[in-house]
C-alpha cells in the first residue's frame, strides 16, 4: 500500500514544472537512504497556476489554502490514498516558532538532484534544496520526523559552517539552546535506534555511530557559541 501511494506522488512529480524547489521527505531522499513518504513539499516561485492544474489533472483536490508572511501555501490532496501536495510560495513558515525561510535561500542553496522513492525505481531530477538548509529547517521546527532526518544527514559530508550561520540567523539564542537540548535528549535515549527502522530498516553499527557522534559534537558547539 505505501508503495503505491509512493508512486502516486512520484509519477506525479515528473509531470510537475520544473521551477520550484523540492524539500521534506524527498528531498532528504536525495542524501541518506531513501524512506517512505506520503506528502510532497515544494517551494514554488512561479508557474503555480500550471502546478495547480497539473495535480487536478492527476485525481488531487485543493483542500487548504492561506497565506503566510511573504508568501501563500495550497495543499492538494488524493483523498482515498491519503497522499498531498503543499505549494509553499515564495517561503516557508514553521508555525511553531514563527520563523520564516526566505524564498532568497532557497534559490541560493539549492541545486538540480536526483531524488528516489524507497520502494519504486522512479528516479525523478528536479532542484532539491541543499543538505545544509534542510538540516537548518528541521532543527528550527524540530519535529519527530525533523529530528530523525537530522540525524541521518548527519553522516553525510555537510557544511556546519553554513548550518551554524543560518540556525543563528534564524534562532534566538532561547531557542537555539532549546532545541539543541531537544533533539540531544532524543538521539540519547536507549530506544531511538529502533525508532529509526521503520523509515530507513536496519541501521548499520558504523552508520549509527557517526551519526549520533557527528550530530552530537555538532549540537554541543552550537549551544558553546
Amino acid at each position: 500500500m505505501l508503495g503505491s501511494r509512493e508512486a502516486l506522488i512520484l509519477q506525479t512529480l515528473m509531470e510537475l514544472p520544473k521551477d520550484v524547489v523540492l524539500i521534506g521527505g524527498y528531498a532528504v531522499n536525495a542524501y541518506v537512504p531513501p524512506m517512505f513518504s506520503i506528502d510532497c513539499d515544494l517551494v514554488v516561485f512561479e508557474g503555480v497556476a500550471e502546478i495547480k492544474k497539473t495535480l487536478v489533472k492527476n485525481g488531487f483536490e485543493e483542500t487548504e489554502k492561506g497565506d503566510v508572511p511573504y508568501g501563500e501555501y495550497f495543499r492538494f490532496v488524493r483523498k482515498k490514498e491519503k497522499v498531498s501536495f503543499d505549494l509553499l510560495l515564495n517561503s516557508v513558515f514553521d508555525r511553531v516558532s514563527g520563523i520564516v525561510f526566505e524564498g532568497s535561500l532557497f534559490k541560493k542553496y539549492s541545486k538540480e538532484r536526483v531524488t528516489v522513492g524507497r520502494a519504486n525505481p522512479i528516479r525523478i531530477r528536479i532542484r532539491i534544496a541543499d543538505a545544509e538548509l534542510l538540516f537548518a529547517m528541521k532543527f528550527v521546527s524540530a519535529r519527530r520526523q525533523d529530528i530523525r532526518d537530522i540525524f541521518m544527514l548527519s553522516g553525510t559530508e555537510l557544511n556546519r559552517n553554513l548550518i551554524r550561520d543560518i540556525i543563528k540567523e534564524k534562532c534566538s539564542e532561547k531557542l537555539l539552546k532549546k532545541r539543541v537540548k531537544m533533539i540531544k535528549a532524543k538521539v540519547a535515549n536507549e530506544s531511538y535506534r529502533d525508532s529509526l527502522h521503520g523509515a530507513f530498516g536496519k541501521i548499520p553499527d558504523k552508520t549509527f555511530d557517526r551519526c549520533i557522534s557527528n550530530l552530537v559534537r555538532f549540537l554541543n558547539g552550537l549551544a558553546s557559541i
